[in-house]
């Protein structure tokens, strides 16, 4: 396999910085997975913070003790716990992922004459 397809898969499946670390630039993956994966961890405490807070409407009474009650709850949040959550780094997650792929596919272009001769 080439290796701009290579790196751009490895990049587009595995992770952010996989492919860069394939082409043996491991300071710009180690970049673009630190970047990405710090804004995953914000992610995930915002996701943690709804539900924690859902849960502690469960052990106060507001959402009624039943399995349906709690799917309810967990699909839509109460408007107390939904404002703790507004998954505004997503967005930037994705455009470091498709910048990570266009760089890794560029930086594999530039191997690739290199492999030829």
């Amino acid at each position: 396999m080439k290796p701009d397809l290579k790196a751009a898969l490895l990049t587009a499946i595995v992770y952010p910085g996989a492919g860069h670390f394939s082409l043996k630039k491991h300071l710009i993956g180690a970049i673009f997975a630190g970047v990405f994966s710090v804004l995953l961890i914000l992610t995930f405490q915002d996701i943690f913070a709804i539900a924690q807070c859902t849960a502690n409407e469960i052990v106060n009474g507001k959402i009624p003790m039943s399995v349906t009650a709690i799917l309810k709850a967990a699909q839509q949040p109460s408007n107390a716990c939904a404002q703790l959550a507004e998954y505004k780094y997503v967005p930037l997650m994705v455009v470091i992922w498709i910048l990570s792929i266009a760089d890794a596919y560029r930086l594999g272009r530039k191997v690739l004459p290199n492999i030829i001769d």
